[in-house]
């Protein structure tokens, strides 16, 4: 059985540590590290981190200076003493046989990195323990099949969550350091690096969602991260692969369709300016975007809306969902 380490940056969660912590030390694979990385909490949830560890000899705590997620996320995995790990962030869990389910599908298809779904959820009880969870449904998909489906959403995410790496991966292509959307600009690589990956179709990583919260609905430049992640995937795309139109397609339409809450975002803080520059540039993907099977007629529909009339695209977006 071989050892699985579970990094998880830990930064003034105090009153969620319980329900991401609990769910590893519940895991059905005991062979297991957890890695709390406390990255200059200011509240008690280094000091909680410290008692689990008393009471769990498999818990390694590191108190570090605030550097953010990557950073802290980079210093778990160097720390890590297995060939292999997974990331959970600190308000969220894992079903109780994650790691089980992870690890069989790496020993049956003998990969490098295996992926899994991640579901939203309102409360930290939800499906925690697991039936038992048949791998039938899983599948193997070579690199380039991969990376279509992480542009196009499909089963292929960019958030680390629900993932199981071989380390080397993540030693040679750390999180970037000092932005938001570090996910989205080295998921590629991670995918790039492995000859053929895994994918499960069990959802293990459960994102907690708080009541009554709203993701990116107030504007901040720090959004526009997003689109130097995107180019970041860009350039990848046209080192790798520069002759391949379907790969140049499925990265354009990440390119509009996740760049959509920015544009919301922008909307709800009176940008139009701003909206009407994405606009110009929307417009040029119309072809990679209509006449394209893998988006559904609602994004299709989300996309014209958005051309045709931001105002009327704004009323009907949230009908749309």
């Amino acid at each position: 059985m071989e050892k699985v380490s579970i990094v998880i940056p830990v930064y003034n969660v105090e009153e969620y540590l319980q329900y991401s912590v609990g769910s590893l030390r519940q895991q059905t694979y005991s062979n297991i590290e957890i890695i709390l990385v406390d990255d200059g909490s200011t509240d008690r949830s280094g000091e909680i981190c410290d008692q689990y560890a008393q009471e769990d000899d498999r818990i390694r705590v590191f108190h570090v200076e605030n550097g953010g997620q990557s950073r802290a996320r980079n210093i778990g995995v160097q720390q890590a003493s297995s060939d292999w790990i997974m990331f959970l962030d600190a308000d969220d869990y894992y079903n109780t046989k994650a790691v089980e389910y992870l690890v069989a599908l790496k020993d049956q298809y003998a990969v490098d990195l295996v992926v899994t779904s991640i579901v939203e959820v309102r409360d930290h009880q939800t499906d925690l323990i697991a039936g038992d969870l048949p791998l039938e449904d899983s599948k193997k998909l070579d690199r380039h099949a991969a990376l279509l489906h992480m542009f196009y959403g499909n089963s292929v995410g960019t958030h680390p969550g629900g993932k199981l790496y071989k380390k080397e991966i993540l030693l040679q292509y750390p999180y970037p350091e000092g932005m938001i959307y570090e996910d989205l600009a080295i998921a590629y690589e991670h995918i790039a690096a492995c000859k053929e990956i895994a994918v499960g179709s069990q959802h293990l990583y459960k994102y907690y969602r708080r009541a009554g919260s709203t993701v990116n609905s107030k504007y901040s430049d720090r959004l526009l991260n997003f689109y130097k992640a995107m180019e970041w995937n860009r350039a990848y795309v046209e080192r790798d692969y520069p002759d391949d139109p379907e790969m140049k397609k499925a990265v354009n339409t990440r390119y509009v369709f996740n760049g959509l809450h920015v544009v919301h975002a922008m909307l709800g803080s009176h940008m139009y300016d701003q909206v009407n520059k994405i606009r110009k540039e929307y417009r040029r993907y119309w072809k990679d975007i209509l006449i394209n099977s893998h988006i559904t007629r609602k994004n299709k529909l989300k996309y014209l809306l958005l051309l045709l009339s931001p105002h009327l695209y704004q009323k009907v977006r949230a009908k749309l969902g």
